[in-house]
Order: C-alpha cells, then structure tokens, then sequence
C-alpha cells in the first residue's frame, strides 16, 4: 500500500518588507482602531518614517499598488493637505500615537465613519466606531476667509 501524498497548500506571496500593501489595507485601520479603544483619542498621530528621515504625519491612505502607498498628509508649514507617493521600500517606521496638542491634532489619521471613506480605512468589522473625526482648524479658517495679520 502507497504512503499518502501530503496535500499542496497554496503558497501566500510575500512581498519581502514589513510595511505594504497588505500592512495598509489590513493591518493599520485595525490597528489605529484599536488603538483608539486603548488609550481614548478621536484622532491619533500616524507617522510614517522613509529611510531619507522624513516624518510623514497621515491622515489617511489615499491610494494602493504593489509597489507604494499614496498617502494623505499633513505638513507643520502648509495650510492644506498633500499627497504623497511613497514606495513600501522606503518605509523605515510607522508609529501612532495621540495627538499631543491642537497644533499636531491638525495632523491626526481620519478614523473612517461607515460609508464615508474607501474599504482600505475601514476597520475591521468586530472593531468599535470611534466617532466623527474632529475639522482641523485649518479647514475652519478656509471656509471663514484669509486670516487676518495683526
């Protein structure tokens, strides 16, 4: 009588780095959700640092391929928001953590309400909302006019 064959699983294609495509559509809504629960914040810092020593302040992943991420930004020197193409090699670090002060809340990742942003910010299902996402007050002082210098 044969031995039996071992039965062929099929092989999960690891793309190699820590932080890719399966990191930012999976794993970080998840893990800035729970985070929130954690530590009680409505909008936590998420920083990316890429190997030539920027800090990127994220406040949601606008866009995904194989090879980078696209994500939604914020800078201490501008009023509005950038995109930012950054390839997965590139990524050294990413952190979250509360906001520490209105100046850096500006800065915070956007936790997604149902129906309002795309799959990749959602968290997982058995995760808890967390509430609306706080306007920065950049976006306030837009809708109001230029502010006025003194």
């Amino acid at each position: 009588m044969p031995a039996p064959q071992p039965v062929q699983q099929p092989q999960i294609q690891s793309s190699g780095l820590p932080f890719d495509r399966t990191f930012f559509e999976q794993i970080l809504p998840g893990s800035v959700a729970s985070f929130c629960q954690q530590v009680v914040c409505t909008q936590p810092v998420v920083e990316v640092l890429t190997v030539d020593g920027v800090t990127h302040f994220v406040r949601g992943v606008s866009g995904l391929s194989d090879t980078w991420v696209a994500l939604h930004t914020r800078v201490d020197h501008h009023e509005e928001d950038i995109q930012v193409f950054v390839p997965y090699a590139s990524i050294f670090r990413v952190s979250i953590h509360p906001a520490e002060d209105d100046r850096r809340r500006s800065m915070g990742f956007l936790v997604a309400n149902k129906g309002k942003r795309s799959a990749a910010l959602q968290a997982p299902p058995e995760a808890k909302e967390v509430g609306p996402p706080v306007e920065p007050p950049a976006a306030k002082r837009s809708r109001n006019g230029p502010r006025k210098s003194t």
